[in-house]
């Protein structure tokens, strides 16, 4: 007896003229980056791909293209085939038991027995659109908010939605997440990796709960892979702050904006957001109800600080945003790494730890300004709940990370950051000093209504042109007076007598000797 054909000896489809169609119910594999697909021609369905997320070789794929190709001919036989595409989905997803259960629905299906698809077979692409859409913090808006960012989560899915979409969760099982991760591409640090496996972790965990599509959550605990957060971050000295904030070749709006982040903590796209109802520049406080955390806080800002914005916001008043840039596009958050290291640079700041990345270091990031703020105000004294407040980190462990650099800054006694509307030349002299110092320059000509320009830079300090546009012309007396800082430190402004203090002469006399006594001069200055 003959011994069973060779694969190679298996007999072909017929090969038409030229241009004929591969017939129905036929196909071919191919890998497409590191998962292999099979395209079957499906009738009136036309041809269809299909993912094989279970084939590791040739060999497999082939072997499950056998098995589409055998039930994609039963569908078409039955006149089932066009919703019976899901069904060929799944079987080319599933193995084993499951697998056994596709073929048990196909064959209910070609007898008209049964639909092609239970609403309990929900995939994991089509839950996951409910979650990145909204759909899921509509229907359970008590227990699922929705995201802020979903195009961010959209992005790192879309590295696993090759080999997790089509698995219907009911099948779902921990093999499947294990091989979408290590089929990660391969340039994904340890972070980002841990990121991609908490988003997988995160929508099965709500189609356990509230979706209550499946019973448990597949995946066990400690599943999600630990990241390497033991590299160096940067972070910038304050002579190195001010030779930035002092680059006048750096749009002024920019370095306002790093000024700004480098001094309060907040994060950069916290920043980004703020709007001119959040901040109350009277009182010197700042309201950030919406933030990472969904922690609501607000404090104090520095005096300085304020000074420079009140002086900033004269020149150029804000719109949508606090902080924008020169054409009035919102600044960069989460994406101004690079510029930010490429002002440095013009700034003449060239330390070499800041730009490297190493296996031990991250080159410095616009993030690593919250690193600054926390580790200078720690080496100036500052504590874990006043930089928390500004901060929003809820764990002493977090601010913990960077004592021992703030320690290195305390020991080199090298100082607090200079203040903000002292830094930046254009705003130089334009404030009010705390404590009810007069205004300087323009603003003082504005409040005497004589015309001047609110907070005007002194010739050869004012902002670029496209800085400043020309609609921001001269404020009246009553735009000085907002201007000025509020309750808070509000004083009485001094008198010309209070700028010029005169020399109180102080004698002492004493009835022993009331010819020779001793004069005691005392310059007794306001505070």
């Amino acid at each position: 007896m003959p011994g069973p054909a060779s694969p190679t000896d298996r007999p072909k489809p017929a090969v038409g003229a030229a241009g004929e169609k591969r017939a129905n119910g036929s196909g071919s594999v191919r890998l497409r980056g590191r998962t292999w697909t099979a395209r079957l021609s499906l009738g009136e369905a036309g041809r269809c791909t299909f993912s094989l997320p279970t084939c590791r070789t040739e060999q497999e794929a082939n072997g499950r293209l056998e098995v589409l190709s055998e039930f994609a001919g039963r569908l078409l036989a039955a006149g089932q085939v066009v919703v019976g595409v899901p069904l060929l989905e799944q079987a080319a997803a599933r193995e084993g038991t499951a697998l056994r259960d596709v073929r048990l629905a196909i064959d209910q299906l070609c007898k008209g027995e049964a639909r092609p698809r239970s609403s309990g077979d929900t995939t994991f692409a089509e839950f996951a659109e409910r979650v990145l859409t909204g759909q899921l913090a509509d229907q359970y808006p008590l227990h699922v908010k929705p995201l802020r960012h979903p195009e961010q989560y959209r992005h790192k899915l879309n590295h696993v939605l090759g080999v997790l979409g089509p698995v219907p969760l009911p099948r779902f099982t921990v093999d499947h997440a294990d091989r979408a991760v290590s089929m990660l591409p391969a340039h994904l640090g340890a972070s980002s990796r841990q990121g991609v496996a908490k988003i997988i972790h995160r929508i099965l965990a709500l189609a356990t709960y509230p979706a209550r599509i499946i019973s448990n959550n597949p995946l066990p605990r400690g599943w999600i892979p630990k990241a390497d957060n033991n590299k160096a971050k940067s972070s910038l000295y304050p002579d190195e702050d001010r030779r930035l904030m002092a680059a006048v070749d750096i749009p002024l709006s920019y370095r306002i904006y790093y000024g700004f982040l480098i001094r309060e903590g907040m994060r950069a796209d916290e920043a980004g957001r703020l709007e001119p109802s959040d901040l109350d520049l009277e009182r010197g406080a700042i309201v950030l109800d919406e933030n990472k955390t969904d922690d609501p806080r607000a404090w104090a800002l520095s005096p300085d600080v304020v000074r420079a914005l009140r002086v900033y916001f004269a020149m150029c008043p804000p719109k949508e945003r606090v902080f924008s840039r020169p054409s009035g596009l919102p600044l960069p958050g989460r994406d101004g790494a690079n510029s930010f290291r490429n002002h440095l640079r013009c700034a003449g700041i060239e330390r070499p730890e800041l730009f490297e990345t190493t296996e031990s270091r991250l080159n410095i990031r616009l993030h690593d300004t919250r690193a600054t703020f926390i580790t200078i105000k720690l080496a100036n004294g500052r504590t874990e709940t006043w930089i928390s407040d500004r901060t929003g980190h809820k764990s002493s462990s977090q601010i913990h990370h960077y004592k021992r650099a703030a320690r290195k800054v305390a020991e080199l006694g090298l100082g607090d950051f200079a203040p903000l509307d002292e830094a930046i030349p254009e705003l130089r002299g334009q404030g009010r000093a705390v404590g009810g110092a007069r205004l300087s320059g323009g603003a003082e000509a504005a409040a005497a209504g004589d015309g001047g320009s609110l907070g005007a830079a002194p010739q050869g300090q004012m902002p670029a042109s496209a800085d400043v546009p020309a609609a921001c012309a001269a404020e009246d007396e009553a735009a000085a007076d907002r201007a000025a800082l509020g309750p808070r430190w509000a004083t009485p402004a001094p008198s010309a007598v209070a700028e010029h203090p005169e020399v109180i002469e102080m004698v002492n006399v004493s009835s022993a000797r009331p010819a020779t006594a001793r004069k005691n001069r005392l310059s007794l200055r306001a505070s």
